[in-house]
């Protein structure tokens, strides 16, 4: 335990703790000046003094505003915190110092001794020798209560030292002022024959490596099931009831009546060595096994119920404890379950761990009314009353408070919604929440009373009874459950009875409700998980030279086979010369993302497509949101078309419909043009969806609409109900596919956007668009559709394990910062002919021609305008000067003769060729080509610099 007086040592005498409460002082110490300890303080009134002792010295505060005493740091604390108990103040300072008693491997460990066998000392035996007697000081270490006597009782003994004989030699291990060495005898009632009826327990309590706390002795003599604490408790039933006989036999006022034995009041399951022996210098019984998974058999009760009245178990408040003593609460529903309070796991006890057990309890709060208390609040889960009256008629009642108790053990509970005054019913199972109404939750004990065989009598009560309606299941216990899944570094997926936690370093696997964080129904993967190997693996130093490669496990996901496939820019190109080559054998192998058969630029855009994607599904799946990396992904067609077609059936859609079987999503249409201008078009967002996805997006979809969207909090107006905000950090991320272009690629844009490229591998085949056959996803797959009703486990589970590793692949790739791009050259030629438009590209192709004198000199921009309105004759309402500037600048980037438009060079500061022309500034194009190396413009004038 720590002492106050260590507490001090290491808090600079207590002044830092004194600091931390009263931050003002600091300007007074040293001085005799005052400070004010109170905010409506108009005159300072309290000082700083600094007392030595014998023992050190110790800084205090005297608050003339009070009493003018002195008083300690612990004071101060306990003051300050309102906390009474004056170990609590402790614990609660040397959490905030971090100030701990930790096991010291130098100091808290044994004497070693090595010597010769003995003759009689046979090989791997363990001899050992005990003390007459255990100290004081040792005693306290298995309790703040308890004492040698106490561990006499229940078989405890200090032993000198403890040997193992191997190859003759004895090795011994003494106890010590710093590491004592206990030894309890436990007595076999009723021996199977053969087996001994005693063995030892070794108990070494203060090993820095609890797995070696524990051994057992001779080898093989303990019992497969064995009570600790039952035989004593038996002795203590026998003895008690040998005088109450022999007092009622010697009393002739009985008669012949037969005696009846007595009980013993109450035994204590506990949950270990400590606790048994704290629970017995709180001056009860305690019984323990060697395991807190320890199944008690209904036998095994049924023996402790015959020595004792009432059955108490105190299980220790971590998950492992309270799952079991739920369990066993809900088997024997007349045992009375002593729930430790949870604020106990604000302490951390000398291993550094979470306090969680009743010795743990007991050095915050050691006095018998405390203890006492706690068996007040204990309940049992039986939630009905049996009453019989004097003419032998039965009577049932319900217990509200035992049947709440028996409803929160099976998962029934209410919970805080901000989004509502109403408490709100849900029922926890593992780590799934779900909504559920009065209705269900008598439905649920009419079940149970039914396969429990219950009385009608207490049946009709589950019909009949008010305690059962809305307004008193309100009542239920309230819970405050965190629902979040992922942090900077990490995510959660739920499955029914597994919790799965990816990091940048691998998945790991937890039983469900083990971590400690809760998910809706509606968000569970309903499926089970087993994890498999790596199916890729991404290698390269620098963002610009990551490698994808597939591993021979990965045949196994269909979906990943799907997104190679779909990552296969260069496909027809893979075709064309496979068919060139046929003689010599070549062909395009399926599921593959690198081909001999194309070079090396082309490798390298298809393995930065899968990349991107891979990169992609991680990120959509990693539900953290941060500012700096808040994006929207938006999947777009690689396939350049004439005449402004639009693609499609290439696969967008099918991929967020995949990832959304893995995260609750809402879906919109993004085919209609007016849908944000619904003022309820969130009706279905809560803080608990996690992907919004806008599907088919139109044309004319402008990006700007959705920028708040994914950078800021989400205002949410339900139908029928008051509007709400989602915080930017709980509001769902966005997603969109289009068949169509982006109509910008501005830079606010591009901040916000994280584009994906899908190839034309899947694609319909119409009279004029060229391609030789239809290819659906269900062809590559032997016409199976994907995630469909006779998809197996198996396949489930792989695309399972693939999105999982995609997200740890996003989480290493996150922690550098990287956001992986496709590559784009592509979708950047479409947007370039979207600007131009049929009209303009068939006039410039004419105008701008390498022989038509326009090329490689300067021309008055109006002019060309005015020629290509003549020319094309369009409407110069619709065709702006601006638009015609854009049409410009996408023509010069997809002719292969032109270098660029307006060389710098030529360009005055604003980046414009301008002159002066009949008193007028007109702007000058000069568009130069790949062959013109030193381009020479016009003399220019002064107001080449004026601000256009």
């Amino acid at each position: 335990m720590i002492s106050i007086r260590d507490l001090y040592n290491k808090t600079n005498d207590g002044l830092d703790i004194i600091l931390h409460y009263y931050p003002q002082a600091r300007a007074v110490v040293g001085t005799k000046n005052k400070f004010k300890v109170r905010g409506g303080e108009r005159t300072a009134s309290a000082c700083l003094i600094h007392k030595e002792s014998a023992r050190g010295g110790t800084w205090k505060v005297v608050d003339f505003g009070e009493d003018g005493h002195g008083i300690d740091p612990i004071d101060v604390v306990m003051r300050e915190e309102g906390i009474t108990r004056i170990y609590e103040a402790v614990l609660k300072v040397a959490a905030i110092f971090g100030v701990t008693d930790e096991l010291d491997r130098a100091v808290n460990k044994p004497d070693i001794v090595k010597r010769p066998a003995r003759p009689e000392e046979a090989e791997g035996t363990r001899p050992y020798e005990l003390k007459e007697s255990v100290s004081a000081e040792h005693a306290a270490i298995m309790g703040p209560k308890v004492t040698p006597e106490h561990l006499a009782s229940l078989g405890w003994y200090e032993a000198e030292w403890v040997g193992y004989v191997k190859n003759r030699q004895v090795t011994e291990k003494h106890s010590t002022e710093n590491y004592p060495i206990f030894v309890r005898e436990c007595i076999v009632d009723h021996p199977m024959q053969g087996q001994p009826d005693r063995f030892y327990k070794i108990y070494e309590p203060l090993n820095p490596d609890k797995a070696y706390r524990f051994s057992y002795m001779p080898a093989g003599a303990k019992p497969p099931r064995y009570t600790n604490g039952l035989h004593e408790l038996r002795e203590a039933f026998e003895a008690m009831n040998k005088a109450a006989r022999e007092a009622w036999e010697s009393d002739e006022d009985n008669g012949a009546m037969p005696y009846s034995a007595e009980r013993i009041k109450e035994v204590f399951i506990c949950s270990g060595e400590r606790d048994a022996l704290c629970c017995k210098s709180m001056g009860y019984f305690p019984v323990w096994f060697n395991s807190e998974t320890y199944q008690i058999s209904g036998a095994e009760m049924g023996e402790l119920l015959k020595y004792a009245e009432r059955v108490y178990n105190i299980p220790d408040i971590d998950e492992t404890g309270i799952k079991k003593g739920g369990e066993l609460a809900l088997r024997f529903l007349d045992v009375h379950t002593i729930w430790l309070p949870q604020r106990l796991r604000e302490f951390r006890d000398n291993r550094g761990k979470r306090r969680k057990d009743l010795k743990d309890w007991m050095e915050l709060r050691d006095q018998r009314g405390d203890f006492n208390g706690l068996m007040e609040l204990a309940m049992p889960a039986r939630w009905w009353n049996e009453d019989v009256d004097s003419k032998g008629k039965t009577s049932y009642s319900i217990d509200t408070a035992c049947l709440h108790y028996f409803l929160g053990l099976n998962g029934f509970c209410t919970m805080h919604d901000d989004t509502t005054t109403e408490a709100r019913l849900v029922r926890i199972t593992g780590a799934v929440v779900e909504h559920v109404s009065a209705k269900d939750v008598r439905q649920f004990l009419i079940r149970w009373a039914d396969e429990h065989y219950l009385p009608r009598g207490v049946r009709n009560l589950l019909l009949n009874s008010p305690r059962l309606a809305e307004a008193s299941l309100s009542n239920l216990k309230e819970r405050d459950l965190d629902f979040s899944k992922s942090t900077p570094t990490s995510q959660l997926f739920f499955f029914p009875r597994q919790t799965v936690q990816v990091e940048a370093e691998g998945i790991k696997v937890f039983g469900g409700g083990e971590v400690g964080h809760f998910v809706w129904s509606d968000n569970v993967i309903a499926r089970r998980f087993t994890q498999r190997p790596a199916y890729f693996t991404v290698t390269g130093d620098s963002e610009s030279d990551l490698q994808v490669t597939l591993t021979a496990d990965a045949v196994e996901s269909k979906f990943l086979g799907f997104v190679v496939n779909s990552s296969r820019l260069y496909w027809q190109q893979e075709v064309e010369r496979a068919a060139l080559m046929n003689d010599k054998g070549a062909t395009v192998q399926p599921f593959t993302i690198s081909s001999p058969l194309l070079d090396a630029a082309e490798n390298r855009d298809q393995n930065r497509c899968l990349l991107n994607k891979l990169f992609v599904i991680g990120y959509m799946l990693h539900g953290f949101k941060s500012q700096s990396r808040a994006w929207a992904a938006q999947a777009l067609d690689n396939k350049i078309c004439e005449n402004e077609e639009c693609n499609g059936r290439s696969g967008k859609s099918f991929f967020f419909k995949t990832l959304s079987r893995f995260m609750l999503t809402v879906k919109l249409s993004g085919r209609n043009p007016k849908l944000m201008d619904n003022s309820h078009v969130f009706d279905q967002v809560t803080k608990h969806t996690d992907m919004l996805f806008f599907d088919d997006c139109d044309k004319y979809m402008n990006a700007s609409r959705f920028y708040d969207l994914v950078t800021s909090d989400m205002t949410v107006n339900p139908k029928g109900s008051q509007s709400f905000t989602i915080p930017f950090e709980d509001s769902p991320k966005l997603a969109f596919t289009t068949n169509y272009v982006p109509r910008d690629f501005e830079a606010s844009t591009e901040a916000r956007m994280l584009y994906l490229v899908f190839s034309d591998w899947y694609h319909e085949r119409t009279e004029d668009n060229g391609y030789a056959e239809t290819r659906s996803i269900r062809d590559d797959f032997g016409g199976r559709d994907l995630h469909g009703v006779d998809y197996t486990e198996e396949e489930w589970n792989a695309d399972t394990n693939f999105v999982m590793q995609c997200v740890s692949l996003y989480l290493r790739l996150a922690e550098k910062g990287w956001k992986i791009k496709p590559p784009m050259a592509n979708i950047l030629q479409r947007k370039a002919k979207e600007d131009m438009g049929s009209n303009f590209e068939q006039w410039a192709e004419g105008y701008f021609a390498a022989d038509s004198g326009n090329l490689d000199r300067e021309i008055m921009k109006r002019r060309a305008y005015d020629d290509f309105i003549d020319d094309a004759k369009v409407n110069r309402a619709f065709y702006t000067m601006n638009r015609f500037t854009k049409a410009l600048r996408a023509f010069c980037e997809l002719t292969p003769y032109i270098k660029c438009l307006n060389p710098r060079e030529l360009c005055g500061t604003n980046g414009r060729i301008v002159h002066r022309v009949d008193d007028k500034v007109e702007d000058y194009l000069y568009i130069q080509t790949i062959n013109n190396v030193n381009p020479q413009g016009a003399d220019r004038t002064a107001e080449e610099n004026l601000p256009f």
